[in-house]
């Protein structure tokens, strides 16, 4: 082999070898996420006094007051009822803080969850459903519950992730791949989520959810839509009267990724809190959102004590 051909020969192979590095980089990097959590700087609006509000209230179960009339149902320690009440919120009058730094007015909002979003952009109305049933689910030891179907229908769960597994995704094709160590550290569960989050949605919500009354809904159940666009709210509260009514909170994440906040009620009016009538029908009407035919009102995978 003459000293050109052979210089030619050695050119092709570091060609070719760089171009397999970066292939296999840019491969890593797609199923290795790092979850790194958006900075906020907290700002705050004006809002008049509302009856339903205290603004002196640092969670959920404190900042918003139940109807006159009405009571919190009860909930048993380590339901998932109790878990959303006592997730902290922002100052009343919060704005929306957006993934990318920017922020949003929390007009229609009865208050914003102190729930971080990642700066990586994927935390918007399944995924902040997501995020909390998965928070939920590893606060109180049911770790075999996360587990999720990407849009594709690919299983991911958590138990496959921590060992050192990692999802290598395009369109309608998924596959493990062995790229870590076993790791379940806080670091890893969240880049375990930004995976989820990156590649299921609302209808994967939908096709892993079952149709169910008013009358059998609780905190943990879910209104969705798939679609793109699609939405979905989840129940986060309920409160009763003595003749058996109930009412409830609705949380939302939206579009673009943004803190998950509590709806405000719908048409500006004061109470945030939701009716079963106005949680049935063909049209369902929410601030900000209109839920329109069947099987809106869902249950996610058995749902939640």
């Amino acid at each position: 082999m003459t000293a050109k051909a052979k210089r030619n020969l050695l050119l092709r192979v570091l060609i070719y070898g760089g171009l397999l590095t970066a292939a296999v980089i840019a491969l890593r990097m797609r199923a290795c996420p790092t979850w790194t959590p958006a900075a906020v700087t907290e700002t705050y609006q004006t809002r008049k006094p509302n009856p339903y509000i205290d603004p002196e209230g640092q969670t959920q179960e404190t900042r918003i007051l139940p109807p006159e009339g009405f009571a919190r149902t009860e909930a048993a320690e380590g339901s998932f009822t109790a878990f959303m009440r006592q997730q902290p919120v922002y100052g009343d009058g919060s704005m929306i803080y957006v993934y990318d730094g920017s922020q949003r007015s929390g007009a229609g909002a009865a208050a914003v969850y102190d729930l971080s979003v990642g700066a990586e952009g994927y935390q918007e109305c399944a995924d902040s459903i997501i995020r909390l049933w998965s928070e939920y689910f590893r606060g109180t030891g049911q770790e075999a519950r996360l587990s999720y179907h990407l849009s594709n229908g690919f299983l991911c769960d958590w138990a496959s992730w921590k060992r050192g597994k990692r999802v290598l995704a395009f369109g309608d094709f998924a596959m493990w791949l062995p790229l870590s160590l076993p790791d379940d550290s806080e670091q890893q569960f969240h880049n375990y989520l930004v995976t989820v989050m990156r590649y299921a949605g609302t209808l994967s919500l939908e096709a892993e959810s079952e149709p169910i009354d008013v009358s059998e809904a609780h905190p943990g159940d879910i209104l969705c839509h798939g679609g793109a666009p699609g939405h979905a709210v989840l129940i986060a509260d309920e409160a009763v009267n003595e003749a058996g009514e109930r009412c409830f909170l609705l949380a939302q994440g939206f579009i673009p990724a943004q803190s998950c906040q509590i709806l405000a009620g719908y048409a500006g009016a004061e109470s945030p809190w939701y009716s079963a009538s106005q949680l049935t029908g063909d049209e369902i009407r929410l601030e900000g959102y209109t839920f329109r035919g069947d099987g809106i009102l869902r249950r996610w995978n058995g749902g939640f004590a």
